[in-house]
């Protein structure tokens, strides 16, 4: 293993900051973030692993925050939605074939709506849990 520079560890960490930056908000769950939640585990995990001491524990972690920026990446760059793509039978299933599209119409609506109620589910919830019969949008 070769030894990583204060140099390499700047630009992994700018490399997850700048992936963080472009993580797109959840508007269902501002509270609960995935941005948040990642921003908080690479700040904490730097600032964690600055002390370390041991250089080949050291090259393991930044081996490791290599793989999990390179994992990152590729979600941020939809890879894997690339590679394999869902057939139009996926989204179109033949019991309810406008299920998906009034799903994700739904669920804009709710976030740009913010209705977000913990108390009673609102219609988008009761249609992702299937409660009760629900009217296309």
């Amino acid at each position: 293993m070769s030894t990583s520079t204060k140099a390499e560890i700047l630009s992994l960490y700018r490399g997850f900051l700048r992936i963080i930056e472009n993580w797109p908000n959840d508007l269902l769950r501002p509270n609960r973030n995935l941005k948040q939640v990642l921003h908080l585990r690479v700040t904490e995990g730097f600032r964690q692993n600055i002390v370390v001491k041991d250089q080949n524990i050291y090259n393991d972690l930044v081996l490791h925050a290599e793989k999990e920026l390179n994992a990152l990446r590729r979600l941020e760059e939809n890879e894997f939605k690339e590679k394999y793509p869902l057939s139009d039978k996926m989204y179109t299933p033949a019991a309810n074939p406008k299920y998906y599209s009034g799903l994700v119409v739904a669920l804009d609506k709710a976030a740009k709506q913010k209705q977000i109620d913990d108390s009673t589910p609102p219609s988008w919830w009761r249609r992702i849990l299937g409660l009760g019969h629900y009217k296309e949008l």
